[in-house]
């Protein structure tokens, strides 16, 4: 027999209490009476007592000492070995693509009629069996690995939905395989809408499907993709593969847009199960496309709208205005797709301002650019709330997961010239001293901003292994086009703040589902993840579309309906049965030993004995 919390014997010291109270409790007074007569039976028999009357006198207190140290043996959680046999393992693979959303002519949603298959299938289950759930996503995730709580199964499998998304189940499956291998007596049971399963493949073999739904109309867009032409770099191609997943002919319509300009249409016949490629030539070079399919009927929404872009970083051009401009150019000339050039500080003239970013070394502007803008070593700049810079006078402390700081050693960066700032309240810390912040970063005026007290001029410092990462960083932060900065994380019910250009005037988000929504500016404008996906982000300037960014989200951990879930690797799979060690506890039988005990104390005291 072992003992799951040993520290609780000490609850055997309330035992001390009770002898305590025992040996406090009221004398018995002493009466003077006129004879003995009475009593004198009774004296002799005390004088005969045997060690069993001594128990009866003192049954109450023994049984109290007695539930306390059963009580006490309770609370230590006795267990004891036992051997267990388990049943063969069962894996139940949910599939949660976007067509499990369509809603069938008896107006019941494919997943609901999945969900109430898959809740009927593990209550048919063996109790010994342990029960694996896989849902078939973009990301395959294990909810519940191995798991003999019916419960605990049952209430993850009714929170799981459609997800905006094509689903992957041969690597749900094959992660099924790894959890209750069908070879080894396991049980795979995949319920889904996609019908007939192929039987070539190996992924598919030993699998059994259950399928739901009926046939529904559905066109959507295979895949969309632009390419600059090879024959003309200045134009660019459109390549759209429209499906049609429904039973019957479907005459559809697709549309492809520009930036925000008019859409260009072209009509297209699909028979049912077919596919074909529309080619759209003499496309403008823009920041974005767009593809869009509409027919009558569709049963599906959710796979009719795409983007694409050049796969072309956006082209950056950044200004360095300073005195002593040229090592911080050449450091920012070798991060891809920048342009920078510098600019002595009397010729800066705000009006002439053109530049995504701006570099201000030991000088800040009366008015501040519509760009991001880093300040070196400035002077006070009452604009951003910083006050005048003051020596450093110990070693900065690093903030963790800096992304100004990323693969950089502190220790390298650090000279007896470096200049400290009263952080203002938009600003995150970097490196600290004191109280004040010797490199800081934020966002100000919907402008991303960075100041910077350590040498960025002196003699070697260019020549730094440093030097060339840490601008790199700058730029990757603070880069206008990114609409969510380099470091921000995706939550599922967290709201991201997104950040548009300064000279943004509107920007958009589009869901996986196709849904939009607009912002403008200076409206906050946020990405709330829901489902995983890629999520469209356009910023236009008038009606100039100057950025476009897919944002994946893919969680690690995702949450839905507020359980938390978690993939898992793959587990070695065994036999049909397996016999494990377990403990099983004793301590329920304990406690009802001590609640007995106290319920004879007390039927003792006010029955038998009465109150006296």
């Amino acid at each position: 027999m072992t003992w799951a919390a040993p520290l609780a014997f000490a609850w055997t010291g309330l035992a001390v209490a009770v002898l305590a109270f025992f040996l406090l409790r009221p004398r018995r007074q002493r009466i003077v009476v006129a004879s003995l007569l009475v009593w004198r039976r009774t004296i002799h028999a005390r004088a005969d007592d045997t060690w069993l009357a001594w128990l009866r006198r003192h049954a109450l207190l023994l049984l109290q000492l007695l539930a306390i140290a059963v009580f006490a043996l309770a609370l230590a959680r006795p267990e004891r070995p036992a051997t267990v046999e388990l049943g063969p393992r069962v894996a139940v693979v949910m599939d949660v693509s976007a067509s499990m959303a369509i809603t069938d002519a008896s107006g019941t949603p494919r997943m609901a009629r999945a969900r109430d298959e898959a809740s009927a299938f593990v209550d048919s289950l063996g109790d010994d069996r342990r029960v694996s759930l896989i849902t078939a996503g973009a990301v395959p995730r294990t909810l519940v690995a191995q798991s003999s709580d019916r419960a605990e199964v049952t209430r993850l499998l009714s929170g799981i939905e459609p997800e905006v998304s094509p689903g992957r189940l041969e690597a749900a499956l094959n992660m099924a395989r790894s959890l209750a291998n069908p070879a080894a007596g396991g049980i795979v049971a995949l319920f889904t809408d996609q019908a007939p399963l192929p039987d070539a493949n190996p992924a598919y073999a030993g699998v059994q499907a259950v399928v739901v739904g009926e046939p529904a109309p559905n066109v959507a867009l295979a895949s969309f993709q632009v390419r600059r032409r090879l024959d003309r770099p200045d134009a660019v191609q459109g390549v759209v593969a429209a499906r049609n997943e429904g039973t019957s002919d479907a005459a559809a319509e697709v549309l492809l847009t520009v930036g925000r300009g008019s859409p260009t249409s072209r009509a297209v016949s699909l028979p049912a199960g077919a596919h074909e490629i529309l080619v759209f030539d003499d496309l403008p070079v823009a920041a974005g496309y767009q593809a869009e399919i509409r027919a009558p009927d569709d049963g599906l929404s959710a796979d009719n709208l795409a983007f694409a872009s050049l796969d072309e970083p956006s082209r950056l051009s950044i200004v360095v205005v300073g005195d002593e401009p040229w090592p911080i150019v050449r450091a920012l000339q070798a991060v891809p797709a920048v342009t920078a050039q510098a600019m002595a500080v009397d010729a800066y003239d705000h009006e002439s301002s053109f530049a995504d970013f701006y570099v201000f070394q030991g000088f800040a502007p009366e008015l501040l650019p519509a760009a991001s803008a880093v300040f070196v070593r400035p002077p006070a700049v009452p604009a951003l709330e910083l006050d005048a810079p003051t020596n450093a006078q110990t070693r900065p402390l690093a903030v963790a997961n800096s992304p100004l700081l990323n693969s950089i050693d502190v220790g390298d960066l650090v000279s007896g010239s470096d200049v400290t700032y009263m952080p203002p309240d938009w600003a995150q810390v970097d490196l600290r001293v004191g109280d004040r912040a010797l490199l800081a970063h934020g966002v100000v005026d919907g402008r991303r901003t960075a100041v910077v007290g350590f040498d960025m001029a002196g003699p070697g410092v260019s020549q730094a292994p440093w030097y060339p990462v840490f601008w790199s960083n700058v730029v990757r932060w603070a880069d206008p086009f990114t609409p969510l900065p380099d470091g921000a994380q995706l939550e599922p019910g967290r709201p991201a703040r997104l950040v548009a250009h300064p000279r943004a005037d509107r920007l958009t988000v589009t869901n996986p589902g196709g849904d939009t929504t607009e912002f403008t500016v200076p409206q906050p404008a946020v990405l709330n993840v829901t489902v995983p996906g890629a999520y469209t982000v356009r910023q236009f300037v008038g009606q100039e579309l100057v950025a476009q960014t897919s944002i994946n989200f893919a969680p690690g951990l995702a949450t839905r309906s507020g359980l938390a879930v978690a993939p898992a690797g793959p587990v070695a799979a065994d036999d049909s049965a397996q016999v494990i060690q377990d403990q099983i506890e004793l301590w329920p039988w304990v406690a009802a030993l001590a609640l007995t005990l106290l319920i004879v104390e007390w039927w003792i005291f006010h029955r038998v004995r009465g109150v006296r």
